[in-house]
């Protein structure tokens, strides 16, 4: 009887010791996460017939399903994305690394990059390659948005002027010739071009000015697996080429 109550009391004490190993890592396996997004950038995160979507959205969603992350959306403007990302509450997507973003941020690899470029209302042949030809045009441009070093640099030294509106009206001023140009990503562009019905009166006028990585980004120093897992993913071949799928569904 002795031999049976040590076997039974070992039993249980490796019972308790499983259940204390095994329970937290099933927790974090099932833990979901907040995905603080913005929705006001088509074709890449915005809302259609009141359903949060885009190309962004798609890409960390087909991501995470495929590490088996279970997540929730928060939508939010993006400066206070970044901010209550930064604070813990919740991971950024669609976000450029920066300097500044760096010392309260870690980012993923990046899952996809954007071609910023200019936009005339005449047909531009050969398409122009750097800033140097943009020199005392009148540009549209968002406000508080960075269209990378060598054109934020140009700008600001006065070597054009810009205007500051939303890009559905940069767009039409543009048609209209109360702009020069506008610049913005070309995806972005070329969809609400269409949507405005003026693709045949605004058209692409130079290579990419600049090549914006896209990535997630969480709290520093939190979040490790995820980008681990993230990263590993985004390596794979055959999830790249379903990434590369959606982003051609777009494209049409």
């Amino acid at each position: 009887m002795a031999d049976v109550n040590y076997l039974l009391k070992q039993l249980f004490t490796f019972l308790v010791v499983l259940l204390l190993i095994s329970t937290p890592l099933s927790a974090r396996a099932v833990n979901s996460i907040k995905i603080n997004t913005y929705t006001d950038y088509p074709p890449y995160l915005y809302h259609d017939e009141d359903q949060y979507t885009g190309l962004y959205m798609r890409i960390v969603e087909l991501t995470f399903k495929a590490i088996n992350q279970p997540f929730t959306v928060n939508i939010l403007p993006f400066k206070r994305s970044i901010y209550e990302t930064a604070a813990g509450d919740g991971i950024a997507i669609g976000i450029l690394k920066t300097e500044l973003r760096k010392q309260t941020l870690d980012f993923s690899e990046p899952f996809y990059q954007e071609r910023v470029s200019v936009f005339y209302n005449q047909q531009q042949t050969p398409l122009i390659k750097t800033v140097d030809k943009l020199d005392g045009l009148t540009i549209g441009t968002l406000l508080g948005w960075s269209y990378g070093t060598v054109f934020d640099n140009a700008k600001a030294k006065k070597r054009f002027f810009t205007h500051d509106g939303k890009l559905e009206t940069n767009l039409y001023w543009l048609s209209k010739g109360k702009l020069d140009a506008v610049i913005h990503s070309e995806l972005s562009a070329f969809y609400v071009l269409n949507k405005l019905g003026l693709k045949g009166d605004v058209f692409l006028a130079t290579e990419p000015l600049a090549l914006a990585d896209i990535r997630i980004a969480v709290k520093k120093g939190t979040q490790k697996d995820l980008l681990v897992k993230f990263n590993q993913k985004l390596k794979e071949p055959a999830h790249l080429e379903k990434i590369n799928a959606l982003i051609e569904s777009y494209k049409q």
